[in-house]
């Protein structure tokens, strides 16, 4: 295994265990210290994967990106209504899997830092769900009041308000299901 590939698997390897930290204990309520303590690292160890705490934000990030583009867009048929429905209940499937904790950390934190900016409109998330409403509209799936754009940037905020509600209200309901019934209606709102 090439050295840059063993780093990403080993950065991968640690953050599925702070993910886990972060879900049971909160993340406002975890320092470096305790993260290093509980995953029997050094700071320095942690530091080499992820230079700054606020670095597992990123990094949650990525892999939502990740998940999309390695996971999702292989779900998807000829239909796009059928496959925004897919993309939405991906969005809470991955959330669910993540946590309530993981969850409220997104929620909370800050759209722009030095490094990263996660509103990029690049980012394979929101690419991934503007590809599917530009293919509808060309296929004649999808009718638009609004730039393919405005609509994909209207969903994400809405999705995004889904799972800040989901875990605000400590994960009571089934996120994927309410994405789901969410979607349909959605969908009929574009193909009328």
């Amino acid at each position: 295994m090439n050295p840059e590939t063993k780093h990403k698997a080993r950065r991968q390897e640690l953050f599925a265990k702070i993910t886990e930290l972060i879900s049971e204990e909160g993340y406002a309520n975890l320092t470096v210290r305790e993260i290093c303590h509980k995953l029997e690292i050094s700071t320095g160890t942690f530091y080499h994967y992820f230079p700054e705490k606020g670095d597992l934000v990123w990094v949650l990030f990525a892999d939502i990106d990740d998940f999309f583009k390695n996971h999702v867009v292989s779900k998807f048929i000829d239909y796009e209504p059928e496959n925004l429905i897919t993309y939405c209940i991906e969005y809470g499937n991955y959330a669910t899997k993540n946590g309530v904790e993981t969850c409220r950390l997104i929620s909370v934190a800050p759209l722009n830092s030095n490094s990263h900016n996660y509103l990029d409109e690049n980012r394979s998330i929101f690419q991934t769900l503007l590809q599917i409403i530009i293919r509808g509209v060309d296929k004649k799936q999808f009718i638009l009041t609004c730039s393919p754009e405005e609509t994909a940037r209207m969903l994400i905020i809405v999705l995004r308000g889904f799972s800040s509600d989901w875990a605000k209200r400590n994960g009571n309901y089934d996120l994927s299901q309410s994405l789901k019934n969410f979607a349909e209606l959605f969908c009929k709102s574009l193909t009328l």
